[in-house]
């Protein structure tokens, strides 16, 4: 080989041995016999890292810690001495500074791990050698037996689906099996007081008389429904006392007294159609005289009203909306062909004409039709809007009643209440009013008391 041809060579194996020393394909082999110690002083201590600008802290273990990072440990002296590891492969010159850039890149994928247990390693040497003082146990105080721990297996299905054989059924007490009753009967009720007055001074500029107003409604249902039978039930009680100043007799005046009972029973025919049958009675309690006069209006039993229908047909519908908590619909109507509407005036000093009787009679029958109607519409769970409607015929002479009613609640306990009862009866012996003719009103506007369960 000539001369140049050497030096060629030679070159080309430089240049090899530079090209892998700094790409890093020659890695040191490090001769390692060192389990990687870890550790746990009694005060928090800091040790610092041979040719290290790291420091480790060790923080104290209390005896109910749980451990689970070995590096938590005491010191344990495992009566091996390591010296630093040494590489086999001289250092290559060119490992730091290379004039070629690396084309394969080592793998990184354990590089946080190695460089973890170098630091643990290196602060076990330099515990070694100049802290043996911090070294809690050797090898010797171990018993050489270990006991061997089960391991446990990690099925979720085991602890789930396990059968307890065991088990004993005598020592166990098992809870008494709840069997609800079904409900036939549902009862609510309704309680209103409610107060108002109107102050009007002596010059007042359009004149006027002051008053105080006392309203008291007590209502009660009690309804039953089994299989296709129905039988509902309706009681109340409405007493109204104003003062007025223009009668020079009493303070008191009564406005309304109304004692009324309400029933229907019926046979589910299809859907919300029933057969039914129903009866209306209603009287009043107190005396009711006329402005600055003794004579008596009305009394107790006097009139007693009656109306029955003796075979009809009932609609009965219950609608609720879900979308709005609380507001729900609830109509009914009572169509009787045939019915009959009995008049009765106890009293002798009530003069019977005022409600259709002839002179010299207490009572009356009359033969017609009857049409009930009742429509409550709850717009939320407190606010309500209710309706009654009556209507009987003889096919001579007509009666009706429309009550209407808007209950505002302010809480649980106080509510507004906005009530408008109108009223028509051309019977005989009633005199036509020149301004509203045979029709009747009633309005009131008051606040107070007003409980519903």
């Amino acid at each position: 080989m000539h001369f140049f041809q050497r030096i060629q060579f030679y070159c080309v194996l430089i240049f090899v041995f530079a090209f892998f020393t700094s790409t890093g394909l020659f890695a040191q082999i490090e001769v390692e016999t060192v389990d990687y110690p870890v550790f746990a002083m009694d005060n928090d201590t800091v040790i610092p890292v041979p040719d290290s600008s790291e420091q480790v802290r060790y923080t104290p273990v209390t005896i109910d810690t749980v451990i689970i990072n070995p590096f938590l440990l005491p010191l344990v002296f495992d009566e091996k001495y390591v010296w630093p590891p040494v590489s086999l492969l001289p250092a290559s010159p060119f490992a730091k500074q290379s004039a070629f850039p690396p084309l394969i890149s080592g793998n990184k994928l354990f590089v946080d791990k190695h460089h973890r247990m170098d630091i643990y390693r290196n602060a076990y040497l330099y515990i070694i050698k100049n802290r043996l003082d911090l070294i809690k146990y050797t090898k010797k105080d171990f018993p050489e037996k270990r006991e061997v721990l089960e391991e446990i297996q990690s099925t979720v299905f085991q602890s789930l689906f396990k059968v307890d054989y065991d088990l004993v059924d005598d020592k166990i007490q098992k809870p008494e099996r709840f069997n609800p009753k079904r409900r036939y009967w549902i009862y609510s009720g309704n309680s209103l007081i409610q107060f108002s007055q109107n102050y009007i001074s002596e010059n007042w500029y359009k004149g006027g008389i002051g008053n105080l107003n006392l309203l008291n409604q007590q209502s009660f249902s009690a309804n039953y429904k089994k299989g296709k039978v129905e039988f509902n039930n309706f009681f109340e009680w409405k007493l109204s006392l104003y003062t007025n100043p223009k009668d020079t007799l009493r303070n008191t005046k009564i406005g309304e007294d109304l004692v009324r009972l309400y029933s229907t029973f019926g046979i589910q025919a299809a859907h919300n159609w029933y057969y039914s049958s129903n009866i209306e009675v209603k009287t009043q309690l107190f005396k009711n005289f006329k402005e600055n006069s003794t004579n008596i209006v009305s009394a107790a039993i006097s009139p007693l009203l009656a109306n029955v229908g003796i075979l009809g047909m009932r609609y009965q519908l219950e609608k609720t909306y879900p979308k709005v908590r609380g507001k729900k619909l609830n109509f009914s109507m009572d169509i009787s062909p045939l019915s009959i509407q009995y008049t009765y005036v106890l009293s002798d000093e009530v003069d019977p004409a005022r409600f259709g009787i002839e002179a010299g009679k207490k009572h009356t029958f009359n033969f017609g039709s009857t049409l009930n109607a009742k429509y409550v519409m709850f717009f939320n769970k407190n606010i309500s809007f209710s309706s009654r409607l009556k209507y009987f015929t003889n096919y001579e002479k007509a009666n009706l009643e429309l009550e209407n009613e808007l209950n505002m609640p302010i809480n649980r306990f106080f509510s507004t209440r906005i009530y408008l009862y109108a009223r028509f009866d051309d019977s005989k012996g009633l005199k036509k009013d020149p301004k509203l003719g045979y029709l009747q009103l009633n309005e009131l506007l008051s606040f107070g008391f007003n409980y519903k369960w």
